[in-house]
């Protein structure tokens, strides 16, 4: 179970905004709170170097728009130089690695690449927690605007996350539910015609059939036309069986429910010829791979996992070097203040000269990383493509044999699909 939070950082009374993003961003990043900097990552940006690049950013976005990023506005309205998140775990259910993971991915969803941030997850706590902080300024040049919807779309991400790795959510109350909820409700229609078909299967005759509906529907049968209305679920008025569609008129109902042989089924039917449609289109997959699905599925994860590792070590890679390469960008800026002086340091710290021939270096360095970079992702976008068609694949062929289990049989024959 999670509970998040969502809130803005304005700049600090006193204090530059290089300041107040330095303070923010140490804080979160605090090597005693996150094991020695381990429950750290950062997203187009160095964990390290996360304050001078985001404001590098935003002062690229000033000099484009001609806007200041942070405005004076009346009392109302604050203006606001960084956003904050904060998400916390109920003590005991997560584990720090699992929490890290998770608080990074909600923040690649709820920010969908276009904002630079850095995830920081706190276990000096009995509940461990994540803090993410991101820049207001968007790869867009465009900045982040809250509205009274954002906690909601924050919090409903948050619970996804949890379900998908079998942690508990928080259950609103049911005021909170019927005011926020957008869930889809099933048509009184398909709860009829999903009450008929149980009951006219187990029903031995039609009056049999009637008495059985009468314990959920209040039933009008008046010899041409059968009405049903349902006792508890709000239905307002009675629904003709006719209007139901084919098969459900009184005297096919009838018909259905007086037959010795089992009964038709039109939702079954046509559902096993969609299955077995599906199956014709697998055919070419089970040819060229096999229907070993679960060996395929293994050798498919173990190349996800070796590509995943050789990814993550070169996006760390071009963060270091874009960090690099952003000190470069700021030197050759004409303003020589706060911002100017930190990159100075970073390039100190790290014994790099900013003479022509090392930029050039740094900077083909990074082409080449990136490149790197874009043909991993490519590989590791066809294994996943690959194993949801295995996936697929695999539920067409259980489904089949669920079915059918003469086409089933025959799904691995050279006879089959002929």
């Amino acid at each position: 179970m999670a509970t998040t939070f969502i809130t803005g950082i304005a700049l600090r009374p006193g204090r530059t905004p290089y300041k107040t993003a330095c303070d923010s961003i140490s804080y979160i990043e605090n090597p005693k709170k996150t094991q020695d900097g381990k429950l750290v990552s950062a997203f187009r940006c160095s964990p390290k170097s996360a304050p001078l690049e985001m404001l590098y950013e935003q002062s690229a976005c000033e000099q484009e728009t001609g806007r200041k990023v942070v405005r004076k506005y009346g009392k109302k309205r604050k203006s606001y130089l960084l956003m904050t998140i904060r998400q916390s775990f109920v003590p005991g259910e997560v584990t720090p690695e699992q929490a890290h993971w998770i608080g990074c991915e909600l923040a690649e969803r709820f920010l969908k690449g276009k904002y630079q941030y850095v995830v920081a997850t706190h276990i000096d706590k009995a509940h461990i927690h994540n803090h993410i902080i991101f820049n207001i300024v968007g790869s867009d040049g465009k900045k982040f605007h809250q509205t009274k919807y954002t906690p909601r779309h924050l919090r409903d991400l948050s619970d996804k996350l949890c379900r998908e790795n079998h942690l508990s959510v928080v259950i609103p109350a049911e005021y909170q539910e019927r005011r926020y909820t957008n869930e889809k409700m099933t048509s009184y229609r398909t709860i009829i015609k999903n009450d008929i078909e149980k009951n006219i299967r187990a029903a031995q005759d039609y009056e049999d059939f009637l008495n059985r509906m009468r314990g959920l529907y209040y039933v009008t049968d008046t010899g041409s036309v059968l009405k049903f209305r349902h006792r508890t679920n709000g239905q307002q008025r009675p629904i003709r069986s006719y209007t139901l569609g084919k098969g459900y008129s009184r005297p096919e109902l009838y018909a259905r429910a007086e037959s010795e042989e089992e009964p038709f089924d039109p939702v079954t039917i046509s559902q096993k010829i969609r299955n077995i449609e599906a199956m014709f289109h697998a055919v070419g997959f089970i040819r060229e791979n096999g229907a070993d699905f679960e060996g395929q599925m293994s050798r498919l994860q173990k190349e996800v996992d070796k590509t995943q590792r050789l990814l993550n070590g070169m996006e760390d890679k071009i963060k270091a070097v874009q960090s690099i390469c952003t000190c470069f960008d700021i030197l050759e800026q004409p303003e020589h203040g706060e911002v100017y002086e930190a990159a100075l340091a970073t390039l100190r710290e790290n014994h790099i000269h900013a003479d022509r021939e090392t930029q050039d270096r740094f900077r083909a360095e990074l082409s080449r990383a990136k490149g790197q970079a874009a043909k991993l992702e490519g590989q590791m976008h066809g294994i996943r493509e690959k194993i949801l068609r295995t996936k697929e694949t695999q539920e067409i062929s259980e489904r089949v044999q669920e079915d059918d289990p003469i086409i089933a049989s025959k799904r691995n024959s050279r006879q089959y699909g002929r």
